[in-house]
């Protein structure tokens, strides 16, 4: 393995960042775009690595890949869903089932070093810096026209100006999305900082943490308290360490019952917010999701396959039947759009995924360095999909972010090798000038009289 000159994969992690950023000043129709760029610098980067000569390939034919090619076969299935409709399915191909497969095969092949790992994170941070900066301005500055568009002609105010205050969104469709999207970027670099060599990059890191705890605060997003929750649970099981594992399990016990069993600043609407999530039966939106989700259960019994591709919010495409009630989270949009069957695949696919990446950090990586940087990914995926489960938030940019945690596990064993392999050589190289050293040595010494 040899360090990577193609940075192709991640000018398209900049790239849908970009265009995220780009919304401030103009409309963009970011599914399309989004589809087309990674479709487009996919090409380019498998040209690329097929012309370089030290591609090594094997890593990107791992079990991830296999287990996506298992799902995308299934989507091609739900073609012959009868109520299916082709502009939906269409629509929904690239995040469905594309994202997952392009990370699965290329990240393990592209990314070679620990440098490739710290580029991705470099680059996520400039844009969260963006997003900060965007979600700090509309706080202190007011909404811009076209934020107020969203408000006031899309209806927006109806979730984003509530009893409990104003719900800022950055840049992004909502501030559920944004508030998930800051959290993952807490989680991950906060657990990073501490796996990076240089002090001021360790800095740099904890202060983007810090954006991002910032971002959920002001996002009102109940569900990022899963993404946080989860993440802290998820590194305490992969550190391997019983003082990680005993001060994580602390942390988490005194964070449920700050939230839990105190009062101790509500008066913050903020906090008054995120603690609502840990009392969900005193809220009454979650008891009508409760509700919808017991309609819905009687509705998907005839249902196996689910109501198509795309078709779980009704009004977006004409399909023969709709889904009356709205799905209140991804996972609950995975069941009504692909069936019970379509929901354990996709369960049994993602948790194979989250036992086969821990099993890999724990016992195939070494290196710390390494192994604390991808975990940190992982337990930012693993965070993700607890808010899926209660809100949707697989919504762009989200998925490349979380397969690229994903993704990034199977990378770690070969840079681990690599970076073993050259501890190795320079081993080698110390012990071979020392025997010169010791041979100069003892010549001299023979030549003295």
């Amino acid at each position: 393995m040899t360090n990577n000159k193609t940075i192709t994969f991640h000018l398209l992690l900049a790239a849908q960042y970009a265009l995220i950023a780009a919304s401030i000043l103009v409309n963009i129709k970011t599914g399309l775009f989004s589809m087309i760029l990674i479709l487009l610098f996919t090409m380019i980067c498998l040209i690329q690595l097929s012309n370089d000569k030290h591609t090594d390939w094997k890593p990107g034919q791992n079990t991830m890949t296999w287990l996506f090619i298992i799902w995308l076969l299934y989507y091609m299935l739900e073609i012959l869903n009868p109520n299916n409709v082709m502009a939906a399915w269409n629509i929904n191909l690239t995040p469905y089932a594309l994202i997952p497969l392009i990370c699965a095969f290329v990240v393990p092949v592209v990314i070679r070093t620990k440098k490739d790992i710290e580029l991705l994170l470099i680059i996520w941070s400039i844009f969260v810096l963006i997003f900060t900066l965007k979600g700090y301005w509309q706080k202190n500055h007011g909404f811009s026209s076209k934020d107020l568009y969203f408000l006031y002609a899309l209806g927006g105010a109806r979730t984003h100006i509530i009893w409990s205050g104003i719900r800022y969104f950055s840049c992004f469709s909502d501030a559920a999305n944004y508030g998930v999207h800051a959290t993952m970027a807490a989680v991950t670099f906060a657990i990073s900082a501490f796996f990076v060599d240089s002090k001021w990059k360790r800095l740099y890191f904890l202060f983007i943490a810090f954006c991002g705890i910032y971002g959920m605060g002001i996002s009102g997003t109940r569900s990022a308290m899963g993404v946080l929750m989860g993440g802290m649970l998820m590194i305490t099981i992969i550190a391997k360490n019983w003082k990680a594992l005993l001060a994580g399990i602390a942390i988490s016990i005194g964070v449920f019952c700050f939230f839990y069993f105190t009062n101790i600043g509500s008066g913050n609407q903020y906090i008054h917010k995120m603690r609502s999530s840990f009392h969900p039966t005193e809220d009454a939106s979650y008891m009508v999701r409760v509700e919808n989700r017991q309609r819905m259960k009687d509705l998907m019994a005839r249902k196996p396959i689910g109501y198509g591709i795309g078709l779980s919010k009704a009004g977006n495409f004409n399909s023969k039947e709709q889904m009356p009630y709205p799905p209140d989270s991804w996972l609950v949009g995975v069941w009504v759009e692909t069936g019970i069957v379509g929901l354990i695949l996709y369960l049994a696919i993602h948790g194979v995924l989250f036992g086969w990446c821990s099993w890999i950090l724990m016992f195939k990586v070494r290196n710390k360095s390494v192994r604390g940087l991808v975990a940190a990914w992982l337990c930012m995926a693993a965070g993700f999909f607890i808010a899926a489960y209660v809100n949707d938030v697989m919504q762009y940019p989200n998925q490349l972010t979380v397969y690229i945690g994903f993704a990034l596990c199977f990378a770690a064993p070969h840079i681990d090798k690599h970076l073993s392999e050259e501890k190795g050589k320079e081993k080698e190289k110390k012990a071979k000038e020392k025997k010169e050293e010791e041979l100069v040595s003892i010549q001299e010494n023979d030549e003295q009289p």
